[in-house]
């Protein structure tokens, strides 16, 4: 099925309403696949946005709600990294057929294809560099590859390192100081992007705890790099700390969690690691600074940027440098305004995408 002509201009309500240009829905008898694409907004340019292959246990019911809100986030977290570039994201259901992987994955690239340029794709979790230079050969509209087919190589450790930049102001702004050493900080998730920035808090002197749903992951990466390994995301969540760093899937912390967990910040880079405002509320009412998600890990975009524009975009760190201080502006402007940091950085971000649509005819 497929869900592709938007409505004329005049009834498109502002992009904070949660509008979506476009909704693919593709199921594929013959391969199996099941797969979503959501194109939020090409106001700044064509959707970029990785593609995520993952259980979900609600089936495509659930998938639609994860990809329309994912697809959100992605028009956040380019207009707030100051690229023209909209958002977009698309989700494939695994069913644990792992021999029809690529078969599934040629027939995605297909559908990407037939967009003609509103989105473009890259890898994202459950999707490699590796699967991106399948799907390169099937639509130009791919990015993400590997060095050895041209592309950037994989962007977790751009993802990881404004991670990193981000906790460092957050933490100057909660506590007065960005010195990681000796800080407790816990992270949720040690996968591509998780490793990545407990690595380097490690190496800065913070005492990293982590923990993984791959427990032999989590317990070779505390082996490897000397973190102290915590046997669940609820035993990080029951510690004091003074960064906490959710880097798995999304709606980790809601307002109940928001009143209870003790900790001074809350940085990472899982996309929409809140339920919702309300939780973010609660964390701001009890003095906890959250870095909005989509400043925080908007590195692996800014790179996936990089290889789709080449020589003419802007340089990646220029853009990194920009983001970071976008989110300075908006920890400043949020205490000025009584407003959390992430209301006002998703309302500066909106700002600039409502100024590049065309006006209503």
């Amino acid at each position: 099925m497929t869900i592709a002509t938007p409505p004329p201009a005049s009834a498109i309500p502002a992009l904070h309403e949660d509008d979506h240009e476009q909704v693919v829905i593709r199921q594929d008898p013959e391969t199996g696949l099941r797969f979503i694409v959501a194109v939020h907004s090409t106001a700044l340019g064509p959707s970029l946005g990785g593609m995520r292959l993952r259980r979900y246990p609600g089936g495509m019911r659930e998938v639609l709600e994860d990809v329309l809100a994912l697809s959100r986030t992605m028009t956040l977290k380019a207009a707030a990294a100051g690229l023209d570039l909209g958002g977009g994201k698309s989700v494939m259901l695994d069913d644990g057929r792992a021999e029809l992987r690529e078969a599934r994955l040629v027939a995605a690239a297909g559908v990407i294809d037939s967009l003609e340029g509103a989105y473009i794709t890259a890898e994202d979790i459950g999707t490699t560099t590796s699967d991106m230079d399948l799907m390169a050969g099937h639509s130009r509209y791919v990015v993400g590859r590997s060095r050895e087919r041209g592309g950037g190589g994989d962007p977790s450790p751009a993802t990881a390192e404004t991670v990193f930049q981000a906790i460092g102001r957050g933490l100057s702004h909660a506590t007065g100081s960005a010195e990681l050493e000796g800080r407790r900080v816990g992270v949720i998730g040690v996968g591509k992007v998780g490793s990545s920035l407990a690595s380097r808090l490690v190496g800065a002197g913070a005492r990293v705890i982590v923990c993984d749903i791959d427990t032999e992951r989590a317990e070779r990466f505390a082996v490897d790099t000397g973190a102290e390994l915590a046997p669940s995301a609820e035993a990080i969540l029951g510690l004091e700390l003074d960064v906490l760093c959710p880097c798995a899937a999304g709606g980790l912390i809601d307002e109940a969690l928001a009143r209870s967990i003790d900790v001074a910040v809350v940085a990472g880079a899982a996309n929409n690691p809140l339920t919702g405002r309300a939780a973010a509320r609660a964390l701001a009412a009890r003095g906890i600074l959250y870095v909005p998600d989509f400043l925080a890990n908007c590195g692996g975009l800014i790179h996936v940027a990089s290889e789709w524009y080449g020589d003419s975009g802007p340089a990646p760190a220029d853009s990194i440098a920009r983001a970071m201080d976008r989110l300075e502006v908006a920890m400043a402007t949020a205490d000025a305004e009584d407003l959390t940091p992430h209301e006002v950085a998703e309302r500066q971000a909106f700002e600039r995408v409502e100024r590049a649509r065309p006006p209503a005819r």
